[in-house]
């Protein structure tokens, strides 16, 4: 987490697009069509020039409007699970040649990976609907340390929020299943982390109906992990395993006499200086980040990021 919650706790075009439609008429796997989708047609927009920027946008609300109806008549198609592979894979290496060309100077967007940490919550919702409305794609690493309950509406189980991120288009990432980076806890082995990891991502499995993440984040962030931290990396990426930290802490966990939406502003717009491929670390819990949230993404926006959900063969997941 960086975290103080508790221990126990002008890249590719037309083509993207044409495929991507394709690819609406055949699945119904919802994490694979949205993330692919929303992914392509990030790229697709920003391309157009941000002086169409949100007219671009407009049309693309109203075309998910109808790709939502043609997936609930779609509920029972059968897909070929390689053709999706292929096509899911060829819109993530049109996001890798996004990154590459800015880090190279050759397209002068940039990017931001927002990611939220310690989910679910059941004020995910209210974060859910703040990113729907502007269109962002997030990643979300979620962890199962209270159970299967969420914390905050402890009558709801922790399982029945998994599924949103994967209908609002999201990437959900392994936080372990404990969080617990206490004395004796995840970080005391490799096999420990490990046992941690691949129990959450069960978990994971079981809540979706089937879909695994393959990028997890170190509770409390890598150095939290100590002596182990290279066997536990050699285990990861043995496992097909890629993890990620972060680039700008937004300070959302940093307690509430420090903590505030004007914090978070600050240390977004510092970062927005000089870091071309920003990763941001938030909470899904911090109604500070809730409010922060519009300002920031109008803010980043504005600067020409482009916000794109992570995925494992991002230059910023390490393996």
């Amino acid at each position: 987490m960086g975290e103080t919650k508790g221990k126990s706790r002008k890249g590719s075009g037309g083509n993207i697009i044409l495929i991507l439609t394709g690819l609406l008429m055949l699945t119904v796997a919802v994490l694979a069509v949205y993330i692919a989708l929303n992914i392509g047609a990030t790229v697709s927009e920003y391309s157009a020039g941000a002086s169409e920027l949100r007219a671009v946008k407009k049309e693309l609300r109203e075309a998910r409007k109808e790709r939502d109806a043609e997936l609930a008549e779609k509920r029972d198609l059968e897909i070929d699970d390689e053709e999706l592979e292929a096509l899911r894979s060829e819109t993530f290496a049109a996001a890798a040649q996004l990154e590459s060309d800015i880090k190279a100077g050759r397209n002068d967007n940039r990017i931001c990976y927002l990611t939220i940490d310690d989910g679910p919550y059941y004020h995910g919702k209210k974060l859910l609907d703040i990113l729907d409305a502007y269109d962002v794609k997030a990643t979300f690493f979620l962890t199962t340390a209270n159970g299967n309950k969420l914390p905050d509406r402890g009558e709801l189980s922790a399982a029945s929020m998994y599924p949103e991120y994967l209908r609002y288009g999201h990437t959900i990432g392994n936080h372990t299943y404990s969080h617990d980076y206490s004395e004796g806890g995840i970080y005391s082995s490799a096999k420990a982390f490990m046992d941690d990891v691949e129990k959450q991502e069960e978990f994971t499995a079981e809540a979706t109906g089937g879909f695994r993440p393959k990028i997890v984040r170190f509770p409390g962030g890598r150095a939290t992990a100590g002596g182990n931290l290279g066997d536990i990396e050699e285990a990861l990426s043995a496992a097909g395993y890629g993890w990620t930290d972060w680039t700008v802490d937004s300070g959302d966990s940093w307690g509430k006499d420090k903590s505030s939406p004007e914090l978070i502003m600050s240390r977004v717009k510092k970062a927005a200086k000089d870091q071309k491929i920003m990763v941001v670390l938030c909470h899904e819990w911090s109604r500070d980040t809730e409010k922060a949230l519009p300002g920031m993404i109008e803010y980043l926006e504005g600067k020409g990021y482009i916000f794109l959900p992570l995925f494992y063969d991002s230059q910023m997941v390490s393996k």
